[in-house]
């Protein structure tokens, strides 16, 4: 071996050491897409309190010890080591003890979060679920995976009533004692929102290939067999618009190009080309929820797709909406626009123009 070669050899190593040292300093010392998982928490346990509360008139047939499917042939369905809350008494004091602490965990789980409340709702939702699978739409499949990720996520920090605090106390250094406690704390929740973003890619990537792959897609029509679908339509309008060839055929492309495109839009740079992405998921899931009336699955999507954006977009979204009401507000009430540049951008222009005069 020469002595050039070995010293690229070595300075190979170093790049890749350096680069791995990068990768962990990033994992372990900052959290992110925080905004997009607390706005997934709020929307989750939504999601929860409706299920209960939907059905609360009717939670003995559906899920008491003497509902239609018996705790002998719900437990017959499950895998061995799985079980379930309800399956556990055959008594109402303790089918109803477990539902209403259910719906109370559900509510504090919304307003709150928290790694404990997360890992508690985990429990109790995994148990109505097994409890009674003819009465879900789909999004419990997602659900269930989710909110496994979500027990070592953080997402209270935003959208609580606790959140200012807790990010104001999380901006403060680590204590001395603690440094490891933090760095293992934030690198569990890059990790968790890392897997949480990758189930929502594959479930798109997965759903986008079989639709560009069959051929009712391909052909446009599928839009079309799913409003006549008699189970999944809420009003007439809805099967009368697909009846339009070109309008069946818009909907279906769009379907197909949206789902395509999710994987894509991960890494790139292009913010406007993943807000515009993320903007129609959203728009599909809330045709889903209006014309077929899967209320929960389109709800649950639409919280997943939150997690396709980063902090920062959050962030420019936020900056950009504020401009646009300070120039309404200055439009009606008639005062001259001043300058609008941003706090982040004065400080580059007033070292531009120092620089220009001492030249």
């Amino acid at each position: 071996m020469t002595l050039d070669t070995s010293t690229s050899l070595r300075h190979r190593a170093v790049c890749s050491i350096d680069v791995v040292d990068r990768w962990l300093l990033r994992v372990g010392t900052t959290e992110h897409r925080l905004i997009g998982l607390s706005i997934l928490r709020l929307i989750v346990g939504v999601c929860g309190v409706e299920y209960y509360v939907s059905d609360l008139g009717h939670r003995d047939m559906l899920w008491g010890p003497n509902a239609y499917i018996s705790i002998a042939d719900a437990r017959g369905t499950l895998p061995e080591p799985l079980t379930s809350l309800y399956f556990w008494s055959h008594s109402e004091v303790w089918f109803n003890a477990v539902f209403f602490v259910g719906l109370a965990v559900a509510a504090l789980f919304t307003v709150y979060g928290g790694r404990g409340l997360t890992f508690v709702h985990l429990i109790f939702m995994w148990s109505i679920y097994d409890r009674n699978q003819d009465v879900l739409e789909g999004g419990d499949n997602l659900v269930r995976i989710i909110l496994i990720f979500m027990v070592f996520a953080v997402t209270n920090r935003y959208l609580t009533p606790r959140s200012k605090t807790s990010r104001q106390r999380v901006s403060a250094p680590a204590p001395a004692t603690r440094p490891q406690l933090r760095y293992l704390s934030t690198s569990a929740h890059n990790i968790a929102a890392t897997l949480i973003v990758f189930q929502v890619v594959v479930v798109y990537a997965v759903a986008g290939y079989y639709k560009l792959t069959g051929s009712m897609w391909n052909t446009g029509v599928a839009a079309y067999y799913v409003s006549h679908i008699n189970q999944f339509t809420m009003f007439g309008l809805y099967p009368s618009a697909m009846n339009n060839l070109w309008l069946g055929w818009f909907v279906s492309t769009f379907t197909i190009v949206v789902e395509c495109a999710v994987p894509f839009v991960i890494f790139t740079r292009r913010r406007w080309l993943r807000e515009m992405v993320v903007a129609g998921l959203e728009s599909m899931h809330v045709g889903i929820i209006v014309c077929m009336g899967l209320v929960a699955f389109g709800l649950i999507m639409i919280g997943a797709d939150f997690t396709l954006l980063k902090d920062s977009d959050y962030r420019y979204l936020g900056a950009r909406v504020r401009r646009i009401r300070q120039r309404r507000r200055r439009a009606a009430t008639g005062t001259p626009v001043a300058d609008e540049t941003t706090a982040q951008e004065r400080p580059k222009v007033l070292a531009h123009a120092t620089a220009t005069v001492a030249r």
